[in-house]
């Protein structure tokens, strides 16, 4: 999974500059176990800089995604145009979630 998440990250990255980076990157290291679990995680970002809300949100949106990619390659939202369509209706950007889907299948 978090091979993954990692490349979902650097693709969201991608011409982005300032706090959401570093916000969305600290959400990767807490995804792999770095500021630890619970109240811990809490206190660890806190000390570390980061707001413990804004960055468990986006631990929350990114594992999210994932869950989605899978469902796209279950065929769960199509293909092609309708897949588009129903990522979209869904609230998901479609490239970024085909970007993760292929990468998962590659």
């Amino acid at each position: 999974m978090s091979e993954n998440i990692e490349k979902l990250v650097d693709s969201a990255l991608e011409g982005v500059s300032g706090g959401m980076t570093r916000d969305l990157r600290a959400a990767y290291a807490c995804i792999q176990g770095y500021y630890g679990n619970g109240q811990d995680r809490i206190i660890a970002l806190r000390r570390a800089g980061y707001d413990p809300d804004t960055v468990q949100y986006l631990v929350n949106a990114l594992i999210n995604y994932e869950g989605v990619a899978k469902d796209v390659i279950n065929g769960k939202y199509g293909n092609g145009q309708e897949r588009i369509t129903r990522l979209t209706k869904a609230g998901y950007p479609a490239a970024i979630v085909q970007d993760l889907v292929n990468n998962m299948l590659w």
